[in-house]
């Protein structure tokens, strides 16, 4: 499913009633046709209702929903924030049939404000502010959203919460949705943090704009949910295959002490799926390492910290062996023997015949180094998978910037490094710089020392796969995040360590690939 801007959706919209024959009041009937529906459905026992519309076209939906939940026996009354003179065309259609029916219609304004009484309310309905509201609210619908948010109600936002713009800038008032009817596609702000915050349960109201419309490949947005799993994820299934034609997944890391790390990436990748997998590691590392995991083939190198004697160990250990994807950085460590591995295997991806590469962990620390002293010129296909401080380190710009706009960062650090970035955090964004991904799996259990070398490793088996980089990336995320959602489901906790997703990465690919944290109504 796309996710869009506001200038897109405004585009659809306008194409669909403009070009396309569609009346915007029919448009509108259909909305909120869909509002009366989800509240039906979802807040059944709800009787006494409150509809709170703006003069825009959002409030037109609220209006449509008002007479279908009025014509359903259901207690409603409606407020109109503002001046009645001033609504939209379409909106004053509905308007005069909710009085030509005999429901009752409340303007509100600065004065009439405080005698709202919302006690004994089960529902409120927001259908202040659409898709096109931007800046922190003011004045009257400024008031009414404080006021609906110290009510302790139950809110259904139509389109957006009100206050909360489709995208941009998020400001620090906006209604706080119980859930949010979307209209057509998800805006960008509901799927992502900060604004995803204030949305609560998302659904999407499909009111028949034309599917070439909703599809379109200018809108560079999509989600990454069960739907997108299934249609990209390619079998790995032909009979006549072998362990070679399934691919051979090198790992490096697992220095100083820091075994395990790598140990986790490799058991993520077995459980995904591939043909051989191996680890390269220091000789004193190998020593713990070798047989954690029987079917991992492993390897030491010496622990010169010379240069020529690093990168002719390197040249030995590549000679003649085939290795289709490379997972570096779990485990690594920053100092100098580290750097030089990591530089001379960077240098070499094409000499070494590597195909596709994952950069994870102490891999990112390093690579910030590389990239400072060189061009990104490096003959694979490159994954990264930084979160937010890592990001930061490359991009050179601070946490809370990269937080107000993900989108904008993850692109920004897809043309820096040349890469897809998987930008780990709550609504994990991944990125080719042009086109973007939304993951909609996941829970704060993640939040746990070795999650990431979890996903390094599923993202590393799904390379050797038949698919583009941005999908591998994006369904890397998808699944990690859906395993630690099982474990959540089945164990009643959001309390996990790393190993425990690891131990339902293949339940997340057989049997999560259905679930969807947004609903099409």
């Amino acid at each position: 499913m796309k996710v869009v801007t506001a200038d897109e959706m405004r585009r659809i919209d306008s194409v669909s009633i403009n070009e396309m024959g569609l009346p915007g009041t029919v448009l509108m009937g259909f909305a909120g046709k869909k509002v009366f529906d989800l509240v039906a459905g979802e807040f059944g026992s709800a009787v006494r209702i409150c509809v709170l519309c703006g003069s825009g076209n959002n409030g037109g939906d609220g209006l449509v929903a008002a007479h279908f939940l009025r014509n359903s026996g259901r207690d409603v009354r409606v407020c109109i924030a503002g001046d009645r003179n001033r609504l939209s065309p379409d909106t004053a259609v509905y308007l005069g049939l909710c009085e030509k029916t005999g429901l009752a219609v409340t303007v509100l304004d600065d004065s009439g404000l405080d005698s709202l009484d919302l006690a004994g309310t089960d529902l409120i309905i927001d259908a202040l502010l659409g898709t096109g509201a931007s800046g922190q609210p003011m004045g009257l619908i400024g008031r009414l959203i404080d006021k609906i948010n110290v009510s302790g109600i139950p809110v259904l936002s139509v389109d957006m919460p009100s206050g909360l713009p489709s995208d941009g800038a998020v400001p620090s008032m906006a209604v706080k949705a119980s859930a949010t009817l979307t209209i057509g596609l998800p805006k960008i702000n509901l799927v992502t943090f900060p604004g995803k915050k204030f949305a609560g349960r998302i659904f999407v109201a499909d009111i028949g704009f034309p599917a070439v419309l909703l599809d379109s490949d200018d809108i560079r947005v999509e989600l990454v949910d069960g739907a997108y799993c299934t249609a990209h994820l390619k079998a790995d299934d032909d009979p006549d295959s072998h362990k070679s034609s399934r691919g051979h997944l090198l790992l490096v890391g697992g220095f100083y002490g820091m075994e395990g790390a790598i140990i986790l990436a490799a058991s993520a990748a077995l459980e995904t799926g591939l043909g051989l997998i191996s680890i390269l590691t220091r000789k004193e590392s190998r020593d713990v390492i070798a047989g954690t995991r029987p079917e991992a083939i492993t390897h030491g190198i010496g622990e010169s910290e010379d240069p020529d004697s690093i990168k002719e160990e390197l040249d030995r250990f590549f000679s003649g062996r085939r290795i289709d994807a490379i997972v570096m950085g779990p485990g690594m460590g920053r100092g100098r023997f580290p750097s030089i591995v990591f530089g001379t295997i960077m240098d070499n991806l094409r000499t070494y015949g590597i195909k596709r590469a994952v950069i994870d962990g102490d891999g990112l620390f390093l690579l910030a180094g590389y990239l400072a002293e060189k061009k990104p010129d490096y003959g694979a296909g490159v994954i990264i998978t930084p979160h937010f401080l890592e990001a930061s380190r490359i991009l050179n710009i601070t946490v809370d910037e990269i937080k107000l706009d993900r989108i904008g960062s993850a692109k920004s650090l897809a043309g820096l490094a040349s890469c897809v970035v998987l930008l780990k955090g709550p609504a994990t964004i991944v990125s080719d710089g042009d086109y973007s991904l939304v993951n909609t799996s996941g829970n704060s259990s993640l939040a746990t020392g070795g999650s990431g070398d979890v996903l390094s490793g599923i993202t590393g088996a799904l390379m050797l796969r038949d698919q583009s980089l941005l999908s591998c990336a994006g369904m890397a995320a998808y699944i990690h995040g859906r395993a630690a959602d099982l474990f959540a489901e089945e164990s009643g906790s959001r309390y996990m360590k790393a190993g425990d997703i690891v131990q339902y990465v293949k339940s997340a690919m057989a049997f999560g690939l259905q679930s969807g944290a947004i609903r099409t109504i």
